[in-house]
């Protein structure tokens, strides 16, 4: 969508020789690739403990959340990121991009993704308190 925009606003600068525009991409592409690498590490760690027969331990349960619910933090910021840099146009109904922000940001607040609790739980794990087995 950005590669053929054309900026009004900007004497019919073409959005994809933005500098900023480019640096914008860079940083919310990178935030996703972190987010995505951290979860896929996460998802093998948890498997290798599956395929020995173990229980998969608190520690790393409370680590995964704590991950999961920052990657979803991440992906929000590199979507707002992206669509604040995108002009007017992008929130037209039925715009790709319209679409992937509101998404995004309905399932943020699914309970699956609120970070205060799953974040207090690792937090609290890791000064030694005892953690409600039933609220990870």
């Amino acid at each position: 969508m950005q590669q053929k925009r054309v900026r009004a606003a900007y004497l019919g600068e073409k959005a994809s020789l933005d500098p900023f525009a480019a640096v914008r991409i860079a940083r919310a592409s990178s935030d996703i690739d972190a987010a995505w690498a951290l979860l896929m590490s996460n998802i093998r760690e948890e498997q290798e403990h599956v395929a020995r027969g173990e229980t998969i331990p608190l520690e790393l349960r409370l680590r995964v959340r704590r991950d999961q619910v920052l990657g979803t933090a991440r992906a929000i910021e590199a979507i707002d990121t992206l669509f604040e840099a995108s002009g007017g146009r992008a929130l037209a109904e039925g715009t790709y991009l319209q679409r992937a922000w509101r998404d995004a940001h309905a399932g943020r607040v699914h309970a699956a993704n609120d970070p205060e609790r799953a974040l207090q739980m690792y937090g609290a794990q890791q000064f030694g308190h005892k953690v409600d087995p039933g609220m990870y």
